[in-house]
């Protein structure tokens, strides 16, 4: 069966640390960490402390956050307690949440070359600024945060994996081979580039009542820019449009139905949990190597135990 990795909201640190360990005795191969309000490798440090053989996986930090210098120095250090567990995923954000905090993006995907390159240089000792670098033992792979092609094929080129989400079976088979197809041209093997598929998952015996809950909850993405390109471009224009313009004059309950059921069904795992897991094989057959849930509900921290003990059978 296909590796298996889950979620870790933030919460307090024994809340995290709690998770990660009953990640970790069920089975899981990996627990994953946003960063939203938090400091995604600080809470990553918090279950290195608290496990003993469960990757540990950024998903993903912020490029626009850290220094390349800090974030090579706090990388080595929860590589160095976790005993060379940690993967670092790297992502960009969204042009309006940089906005907001009075960054300018420029070219995200040039920023995102720059600073794995950067990363790379720090670790391997080829960036002297007067003082040493913390260098890792073990070397720390790094993963994309992917939505469109182009960084994809910037996996391809770079990195050792990346991280999809909010994607439709048919475009996670699109992003792979991008990723897989590059990786080759640049004279790596597909194999040297992993792939992540993040699912968001809503389990309850109710359909009806998981589907209300994932419209709330999922709602959100297609008024990001970068998510409603990919929707739209994953066949669901009309969903990604109606969406787009419901939070452009602040209607939420027309944002929230604008995400049709059908759209649910192609990024989320819905419903009982038999169902949630025939409909996770279909993710792995499309060439995902790591699925990773990402639990939702109302109590977040409740709905993640819940799913790992659900979700425990498929590993």
């Amino acid at each position: 069966m296909a590796d298996l990795a889950i979620v870790i909201m933030p919460g307090s640190p024994a809340q995290i640390g709690d998770l990660a360990r009953a990640a970790e005795d069920a089975g899981f191969a990996g627990a994953c960490m946003p960063e939203l309000t938090n400091d995604g490798l600080m809470c990553c440090y918090v279950m290195a402390s608290a496990t003993r053989k469960i990757r540990l996986i950024t998903w993903i930090v912020n490029v626009y956050f850290r220094h390349p210098w800090l974030c090579a120095a706090a990388a080595s250090m929860v590589q160095e307690v976790s005993g060379g567990r940690l993967t670092l995923g790297l992502g960009v954000s969204h042009r309006p949440f940089m906005q907001a905090l009075g960054i300018d993006m420029g070219n995200a995907r040039d920023k995102l070359r720059s600073v794995t390159v950067e990363l790379r240089k720090i670790w391997n000792g080829e960036k002297n600024i007067g003082v040493p670098a913390r260098k890792p033992k073990t070397p720390i792979p790094i993963y994309y945060g992917a939505l469109a092609l182009e960084t994809a094929r910037l996996a391809g080129e770079l990195a050792d994996g990346a991280e999809f989400y909010m994607c439709p079976v048919d475009r996670v088979r699109k992003l792979a081979s991008a990723a897989h197809e590059t990786a080759i041209k640049h004279g790596r093997k597909a194999s040297d580039v992993a792939i992540t598929v993040g699912l968001p998952t809503f389990v309850d015996d109710n359909l009806e009542k998981a589907y209300d809950t994932a419209r709330q909850q999922l709602s959100f993405y297609p008024a990001l820019p970068f998510y409603n390109r990919q929707l739209a471009r994953s066949g669901f224009e009309a969903e990604a449009k109606a969406a787009m313009e419901a939070a452009a004059r602040g209607d939420h309950k027309a944002q929230v139905a604008a995400v049709s059921n059908r759209l649910v069904d192609s990024v989320a795992l819905v419903g009982p949990a038999s169902r949630c897991i025939e409909r996770l094989a279909a993710f792995r057959e499309a060439g995902a190597q790591m699925p990773i849930l990402a639990p939702g509900g109302p109590d977040t921290m409740e709905n993640t135990r819940k799913v790992i003990q659900i979700f425990a059978k498929a590993i």
